[in-house]
């Protein structure tokens, strides 16, 4: 498909993808504001990595801070940390319960920062649980590092006590002993300090075995340090009431156009020239609208080139004489055989309607009903048929002329059906039936004939032979591709030329970039139209009848 063909079919289009992209719209904008307003308050913290951990190569230092961050991580969502967060907060049940879901922990790449975030349709009680949740974290952690030693540092606190108790209670014997005036009181207090030396000593050892323990707690204990605390964020994170209507507009657009496409694709009906052609070669003489007349209004109101000459429809049908004319400028164009494919495409229509339009440049027309099945002219013509072709078959004595009719049209005969046969292809087919052609075609420039669907019965293929040529009547967005290409073989196996094709029955929205076409170029003319269909491309470059025609061919 061209580009242009693309751009109709999406202005055919555009009221299911704008209706789609609506109401997914609306839809999306009534859920997103009926929803609840969820609110994101973060607190970040400094993991304080322990002076010890940092033995080993800069990879192994590297690698001890990643996987020390990423414990954290998991650590800070487990139960124990969110069943304390809860219990210092006194949250509610429901919320304790949700806890975990509504909690968030992440730790950057290359950086040693904690990012606590929680979301909760409370913006206060959600900056409170990512301050409690990481203060509560930090506690427990630091009184799980510490318990390794607790029992190593409190035995030698209690042996510091000892000998403390130990040297006062020396020091108070000292005191009391005074100055020794004897020899024995001497060496007694000679004892005595000789003791206190003693007891300071292992004072002294074990306060520096003490104090090496409490430094090896310091050194292999990695703690959390907040440095941002969380506060309540002033609007929420979710719903995107603007950002979701959007994107459902687009989705809404995107799937309507996803199904136009489909649609398209599944539609195996002719709608422009470019498929007339890709699929039979032949080229499209012209294109009609569709004629809209009340169901009640008598079937001659179709004769519109009779009763609106320069509606645009009546152009159109001067554009296919204009066309007709070329098609058969080597062969002729005395006698011109109308058919479809299937029924109902508008061909008996057409035929009226073109033998209007070539009456009205001053030639001898003729009307041949030769659809003795489901006969149409009559009533077009508003005419009587008691008498027409199959009278005129049968009557070997009286001339064809006097079983022709005069219509309104001046210049214009028809032959109507006449009484329907019980044999109609076996009468088409007869010698009398090729004797009554040739005489028609001694009294008239131009003999059209009205013959049935191709594919319906054989009348069109038995006639199509004996024919300067046939017109192929197609009718927009019904005619199905396969018929069509059926209809053109059945035509060919006959031996007969086809002159091309008509496009029928347009109807606005149809045909893609065909049918603007139509509007644009034709509505110049349209002289009985409303003014605002009246204006269009045509009218604004005024296209003379013969460019139209040359276009139209193309």
């Amino acid at each position: 498909m061209e580009i242009k063909q693309y751009i109709a079919i999406l202005r055919r289009w555009a009221w299911l993808i704008l209706l789609g992209a609506v109401i997914s719209g609306t839809v999306a904008y009534v859920v997103s504001i009926n929803q609840d307003r969820v609110y994101r308050a973060t607190a970040r913290y400094l993991i304080d990595e322990a002076p010890g951990s940092g033995i080993g190569n800069e990879y192994s230092q590297i690698l001890f801070a990643q996987r020390l961050a990423q414990t954290y991580v998991q650590v800070m969502k487990t139960t124990p940390i969110l069943q304390e967060t809860a219990n210092r907060l006194g949250l509610p049940d429901n919320v304790a319960r949700q806890l975990g879901s509504m909690v968030t922990v992440s730790a950057p790449p290359d950086t040693q920062i904690l990012v606590v975030s929680v979301e909760d349709t409370d913006p206060q009680r959600a900056a409170l649980i990512a301050n409690t949740v990481g203060q509560a974290f930090i506690d427990i952690n630091q009184e799980r590092s510490t318990s390794r030693y607790a029992a190593p540092i409190a035995n030698w606190e209690n042996r510091l006590e000892e000998i403390s108790l130990e040297i006062t209670a020396i020091e108070t014997e000292l005191a009391a002993l005074g100055t020794p005036a004897t020899a024995e009181g001497r060496a007694e207090k000679s004892r005595l300090e000789l003791r206190l030396n003693e007891a300071r000593i292992r004072y002294t050892d074990t306060f520096n075995n003490l104090n090496r323990l409490q430094l090896d707690l310091v050194r292999d204990t990695s703690n959390v340090i907040p440095i941002e605390a969380a506060v309540a964020p002033g609007s929420p994170i979710r719903p995107r009431v603007v950002n979701n209507t959007l994107l459902a507009l687009v989705v809404g657009a995107m799937a309507a156009l996803g199904l136009v496409f489909l649609i398209e694709y599944l539609d195996d009906t002719i709608k422009s020239p470019d498929q007339v052609a890709e699929d039979t070669g032949l080229s499209t003489l012209g294109a009609i609208a569709y004629i809209d007349t009340p169901d009640s209004s008598p079937v001659g109101e179709r004769l519109i080139t009779q009763h609106k000459p320069r509606d645009p429809i009546s152009e159109a049908y001067r554009v296919v004489r204009t066309n007709l004319s070329f098609a058969g400028v080597d062969g002729g164009l005395q006698n011109i055989l109308v058919t479809s494919a299937s029924p109902s495409e508008g061909k008996s229509t057409t035929v009226a309607n073109l033998a209007v339009t070539l009456a009205q440049t001053s030639k001898k027309v003729i009307v041949v009903d030769a659809d003795l099945r489901r006969p149409t002219q009559h009533n077009l013509f508003d005419m009587p048929n008691n008498f027409g072709l199959t009278t005129a078959v049968l009557d070997n004595e009286s001339p064809v002329v006097a079983h022709l009719q005069e219509t309104k049209v001046p210049g214009l005969s028809l032959l109507s059906s006449g009484p329907l046969p019980p044999n109609p292809s076996e009468l088409l087919n007869s010698h009398r039936m090729q004797q009554v052609m040739q005489d028609l075609a001694n009294e008239a420039d131009y003999v059209i004939y009205d013959s049935p669907p191709v594919l319906t019965v054989a009348d069109a293929a038995i006639m199509a032979p004996k024919m300067s040529g046939c017109l192929l009547v197609v009718k927009a967005a019904q005619t199905r591709r396969d018929a069509l290409i059926d209809g053109v073989e059945r035509l060919a196996k006959a031996d007969a030329l086809i002159f091309g094709a008509v496009i029928n029955q347009l109807k606005r929205g149809q045909s893609g970039y065909y049918h603007d076409y139509y509007y644009q170029h034709y509505n110049y003319y349209g002289g009985d139209q409303p003014a605002d269909k009246r204006k269009g491309l045509g009218s604004a470059l005024r296209l003379p009848t013969w460019l139209i025609a040359v276009i139209s061919r193309r």
